[in-house]
């Protein structure tokens, strides 16, 4: 199963730096800083945008209903003229009419007729499907060779991130549709895929062979594969009751290609999140750090060297009295462990080593901000949990030894935060923060 690549510990260091230069003195340089940020955050915080288009007739519609596993677009001959429909995420059903240059309107529910009486330029549908929540479907106008329609289809291919072109399997890959997709920025066409349609009736079947072989000749620099489907098999294997049939999905090409759809909006994810991370390892974070530096300067004391592996467990309990707080026992694991690590890879990288203390950190200020699992009074350790992220953010950009006897710091710093929220033993502890 192919695993969508996870965006949220990029969209939170966007977003911190936002916020943390939000009040800064205003400069050409940081406003551009800001804005890439920004953009870098909406990016990531959106739906891989996946693209539909083909000529009329090649089955386009009918694969963006399967993989919408909703039978809500129209297809085959049909007099309802729609322009582009976005198949996206949504709590309730609704649909939405918009214009490039006019306010949108929504509709309860799904009214595709109603929208379309509206003339609009485009239609947006809302589906309470959890799959949209990572990829929405841009169901594109079917082009025509002997008019204009190529024109609007190369316009609208601009607001996808991957596509899948669709050919009738009857008269594969013609060259009006070359001729068309030759036009397509090489970036999307890498990370796209060429469905052959309409493979369940027998002459296609019979000469598939002969098309694929001639196809995958011609894919290089055009198509990143090739798949061809039985769109009308693939929509009965999977509403097969009481359960699809799996086989037959496999078989008629659904299975390949859901996988090379998604394989395609992954590629782009992961795009996205490496463009992020350069920004952020080479641009936001040092201008944080020097933002830091001249205006908010943090003097960490040099701590004693620290024991590894269960030593620090051990000793950091010594010092801790008897403890019946889980969040604490898990932290002193967590901690533990990437000192374990530590002991085990003598050449492990500083700026490895001080990006897992920030991603446990991370973790557990996530897992406070709940709340249930420190005493009320103890609101401003998530505060300080959420500090020190920060702080080991800012370390990686620093080299010696320091940087790595500041995060040790840190850590038994907010070990004894936790130690004074959750204990249950009488008396009074001592607050202390970063």
């Amino acid at each position: 199963m192919i695993e969508f690549p996870r965006t949220d510990q990029e969209v939170r260091q966007l977003e911190r730096f936002l916020s943390a230069t939000e009040k800064a003195p205003a400069t050409d340089e940081l406003d551009s800083l800001r804005e890439r940020a920004a953009a870098h955050a909406e990016r990531l915080s959106s739906a891989v945008s996946i693209g539909f288009a083909g000529e009329f007739g090649a089955g386009k519609s009918s694969l963006a209903n399967m993989l919408a596993g909703a039978d809500i677009l129209p297809t085959g001959p049909q007099h309802l003229a729609l322009p582009l429909v976005i198949v996206a995420y949504a709590e309730e059903p609704e649909t939405t009419v918009g214009w490039w240059d006019q306010r949108t309107r929504t509709y309860a529910g799904i009214a595709l007729e109603k929208a379309a009486a509206d003339k609009p330029d485009f239609i947006s549908v809302g589906l309470n499907t959890p799959a949209l929540r990572e990829i929405s479907l841009f169901d594109l106008p079917g082009s025509g060779a002997l008019d204009d329609s190529y024109k609007q289809t190369l316009d609208l291919l601009k607001f996808v991130d991957c596509a899948i072109w669709c050919t009738n399997g009857t008269s594969a890959w013609r060259e009006t549709e070359r001729r068309l997709w030759s036009q397509v920025p090489e970036e999307l066409r890498a990370n796209s895929v060429l469905a052959v349609t309409h493979t369940d009736l027998p002459p296609v079947r019979d000469a598939l062979d002969r098309v694929l072989g001639r196809l995958e000749k011609e894919k290089a620099g055009m198509f990143r594969s090739i798949v061809p489907i039985g769109t009308p098999v693939a929509v009965r294997a999977m509403s097969q009751e009481p359960e699809p049939d799996f086989a037959l999905w496999e078989t008629c090409g659904g299975q390949r290609l859901a996988e090379e759809v998604l394989q395609a909006a992954s590629n782009r994810r992961q795009k996205d999140i490496d463009a992020a991370r350069a920004d952020l390892d080479a641009l936001f974070l040092p201008a944080l750090a020097k933002l830091e530096e001249a205006d908010l300067p943090v003097k960490l004391a040099d701590p004693a060297p620290a024991k590894p592996g269960n030593a620090l467990k051990d000793s950091l309990s010594a010092a801790l009295p008897p403890l019946s707080n889980p969040i604490l026992e898990d932290w002193l694991e967590a901690i533990t462990g990437i000192y374990e690590d530590l002991r085990q890879s003598s050449d492990i990288a500083p700026a490895d080593f001080l990006r897992s203390c920030q991603e446990i950190v991370e973790d557990f200020a996530e897992r406070l901000n709940d709340g249930s699992e420190i005493d009320p009074e103890a609101d401003w350790i998530p505060v300080e949990f959420e500090k020190a992220t920060d702080l080991l953010l800012l370390l990686q950009f620093e080299s010696g030894k320091a940087p790595l006897r500041d995060a040790v710091s840190i850590l038994a710093q907010l070990s004894d935060n936790l130690a004074w929220a959750g204990t249950t033993v009488a008396g009074p502890q001592t607050k202390t923060g970063t």
